[in-house]
């Protein structure tokens, strides 16, 4: 967690090579949102609906408040049609320095 001007920024360096950009502010119910388990998501098996997958390519972060989750590369809740957003800014990692765009919004 960095404290970036007045904001709390979470950073998550994901698959040791893409780095991404969460403001520490569910929109749910205002809670610490990057003080959640990291990891990645979680889907039901394809015609076995008591079976789990693992999609690692999808990185979440569940808020530790109410264990609602949130895809890290844009902010998007994981649970369809309540289009809930975590803030998400860009981020790159140059010369061995993390920057994000705080002007900027973060997309797919």
């Amino acid at each position: 967690m960095l404290t970036l001007g007045r904001l709390e920024v979470g950073i998550v360096r994901w698959d040791g090579e893409q780095v991404y950009a969460l403001r520490n502010v569910c929109p749910h119910a205002g809670g610490p949102v990057c003080e959640g388990r990291l990891g990645p998501r979680l889907t039901t098996k394809r015609g076995e609906p008591m079976q789990l997958e693992v999609d690692d390519s999808q990185p979440t972060v569940t808020c530790a408040w109410h264990g609602w989750e949130f895809d890290v590369r844009d902010g998007r809740a994981i649970a369809p049609g309540n289009g809930l957003q975590v803030r998400s800014y860009p981020a790159c990692v140059r010369d061995g320095v993390v920057l994000v765009d705080l002007g900027a919004t973060a997309g797919r």
